[in-house]
């Protein structure tokens, strides 16, 4: 609950975190669309996904779950690809969050050097910075609904897709019992470590 008790101490940055991250989620997306687009799968522009219309993106309980516990999920983008492609698409959607990750961290530290009329804000876009390293990482993890499940589907063999069907008829209880293992072995802690090095190894070599 430590993103929803920002709102406490600093209800400026929690705001700009909440609506920064609930676009990251549409980043997720848009990356998604995009490719999948590239690929001739006209599913994602006859729906809308090549726009940035947060209604076509955003669904309610994900946002929910993001003002409280600071993770939240954007409503599925529609295509058909198969394989390769299939697994790149899904992939995608982690980059995106990368990405939206490196914005916000970007923009934090430009409003740092303007003054501290300025603090609450690049406070905000830092802490969604930590919330889109958080999702990317998190996204990776062969568990339904997830990208990386995804990616099993479109790459693995028919044993590796019968497991993750098994993990998706559990439904959200499957999906949390191995979000809160993952979490307490420390293994989305060490995914968003490795991706919070890279990401402030970029931020050096703009020399920031």
């Amino acid at each position: 609950m430590f993103f929803f008790s920002l709102l406490a101490t600093n209800p400026l940055a929690y705001l700009v975190a909440f609506a920064a991250a609930a676009f990251g989620l549409v980043m997720h997306n848009l990356f998604q669309a995009w490719l999948a687009d590239r690929y001739k799968d006209s599913s994602p522009r006859r729906f809308g996904f090549l726009s940035v219309e947060p209604r076509v993106h955003l669904d309610i309980i994900g946002l929910v779950f993001l003002a409280l516990i600071g993770f939240g999920f954007p409503r599925p983008v529609p295509y058909r690809l198969f394989g390769r492609k299939d697994a790149q698409v899904a992939l995608m959607g982690p980059l995106g969050f990368f990405v939206a990750a490196l914005l916000f961290g970007l923009l934090a530290r430009l409003l740092l050097r303007v003054g501290d009329s300025m603090a609450s804000i690049a406070d905000g876009l830092d802490v969604a910075s930590g919330l889109m390293l958080i999702h990317a990482a998190i996204y990776l993890f062969p568990v339904p609904p997830l990208d990386g499940a995804k990616v099993v589907y479109a790459l693995g063999g028919s044993e590796a897709r019968r497991f993750m069907d098994q993990l998706a008829s559990y439904g959200p209880i499957g999906f949390f019992v191995i979000f809160l293992i993952l979490n307490f072995t420390g293994v989305t802690t060490a995914v968003r470590l490795v991706l919070g090095s890279f990401l402030n190894s970029l931020f050096r070599l703009m020399g920031l």
